[in-house]
């Protein structure tokens, strides 16, 4: 089963969580959770390289791609309530040259990229 999750989940208890439901899962269903599970992995993980690294400045330049109606409503609530936003996140990332795109294509299988970049082009992101 352990196979099934690479990348797996870097917390201990959720990477057993996972284990224990694709268990309780089918042989039909069991792949594509797995799958779901792995995607989401490398997305938390991604996420974790920001953690305390945004900054004022970030949120500043962050502010000024908004539309003007969140760019109030992040505005209003203050960069503490923002800075755990992950598109903010992301966006403090990006800013230190640390893409989304090129770190999923590292840490996850040609398989799942694919997967993810199939995903992407059907929904439009």
């Amino acid at each position: 089963m352990e196979e099934l999750l690479q990348p797996r989940h870097p917390l201990d208890q959720h990477h057993q969580a996972q284990l224990q439901a694709l268990q309780q899962l089918t042989e039909s269903q069991r792949a594509e959770m797995a799958r779901l599970f792995r995607l989401g992995n490398a997305t938390y993980r991604y996420q974790q390289l920001a953690d305390g690294e945004v900054t004022e400045a970030d949120y500043q330049h962050w502010l000024e791609g908004l539309p003007e109606r969140f760019r109030q409503a992040m505005e209003r609530d203050g960069f503490e309530s923002a800075k755990r936003s992950l598109a903010l996140r992301r966006h403090a990332l990006e800013r230190r040259d640390v893409g989304y795109a090129a770190f999923m294509q590292a840490i996850l299988s040609p398989e799942d990229w694919a997967f993810e970049q199939q995903q992407r082009a059907a929904t439009g992101l």
